[in-house]
């Protein structure tokens, strides 16, 4: 059964305050998530998650006075040596203490990336939108395929290869194929291709995680390669999720938008709730270990 939430009464994107769809995401996706391939952490000022490879580890949430930003951070600086290469802070502008934490995670040599706004929408609606607009199989020129072995995730590296080259994508990738060998059921993994058989070529990605029995599926990974856009490649790949998160039992959809993509998705049905930024720091310690999931 669906919370009784509404996706389509959402408060200004900017602050966030008081909105009950952005209240469930904090606490069921930041603050007490299950997150794929990680083990979480929960300490008095936030809610860590670090990969099973040791490749990241991710500060979703956190709760402090501005005050107590920098000593939080560089607390956190000091538990990520020998526990995971990349520390990676995902900093939402509704949350406490946003400009004090910015402030302190820059004067430390975090990096700043591209600034993205988190956009939700229910599976019900979004469903019943890309049906009207007679979005399946037969409507899109690529062969969409569920990717379920580690070996069929060359198709990731070729595509991000492609469109970010330069980019650590290697390291997601080898993430990504550590989860699947562990059959990890809280994500699932598409490509779209161009062509059929083994010479098809990857053109279109995009994964989704999903904790069975958690209210929101976050679909990630949505990218195209240039040839192949304007082709209706990202409508199919978003079309491919929303029936697997039916099929899940998710109620709500949530999408991390970069700026070309949010007028798409505002177009079927998806509100902004709020906006993030990550901000990223490589740890040169070597790991000590390779820590344990949580079961």
């Amino acid at each position: 059964m669906s919370p009784n939430i509404s996706a389509n009464t959402h408060s200004d994107p900017a602050d966030g305050e008081g909105d009950p769809l952005l209240t469930l995401y904090d606490d069921t996706m930041r603050r007490n998530g299950n997150v794929a391939g990680c083990a979480r952490e929960q300490t008095a000022h936030v809610s860590r998650y670090t990969t099973s490879t040791g490749s990241q580890r991710y500060i979703m949430w956190h709760d402090f006075a501005p005050e107590s930003a920098g000593h939080v951070v560089e607390t956190e600086l000091s538990s990520v040596a020998g526990n995971a290469k990349v520390l990676m802070w995902k900093l939402y502008a509704h949350d406490v203490a946003h400009e004090a934490l910015r402030t302190a995670l820059l004067a430390r040599g975090f990096s700043e990336n591209d600034h993205y706004t988190l956009m939700a929408c229910t599976v019900d609606t979004l469903s019943e939108r890309l049906s009207a607009m007679k979005v399946d199989a037969a409507e899109s020129p690529l062969d969409v395929r569920e990717l379920t072995t580690p070996q069929s995730l060359d198709a990731y590296q070729e595509i991000w290869d492609d469109v970010w080259p330069g980019a650590p994508n290697k390291r997601y990738v080898d993430d990504y194929r550590d989860r699947l060998v562990r059959r990890d059921p809280g994500i699932v993994f598409f490509a779209g291709f161009a062509g059929t058989g083994v010479d098809a070529e990857p053109v279109t990605s995009g994964y989704m995680f999903h904790h069975p029995g958690a209210p929101f599926a976050l679909l990630c990974g949505g990218t195209t390669k240039a040839k192949w856009r304007r082709q209706h490649a990202y409508t199919a790949m978003l079309a491919a999720r929303t029936r697997s998160a039916l099929g899940r039992g998710a109620s709500f959809l949530a999408v991390e938008a970069s700026a070309a993509s949010r007028p798409i998705l505002e177009r079927v049905g998806f509100v902004p709730l709020s906006t993030l930024a990550f901000y990223e720091k490589h740890i040169d310690e070597p790991l000590r270990h390779a820590p344990l999931l949580n079961r």
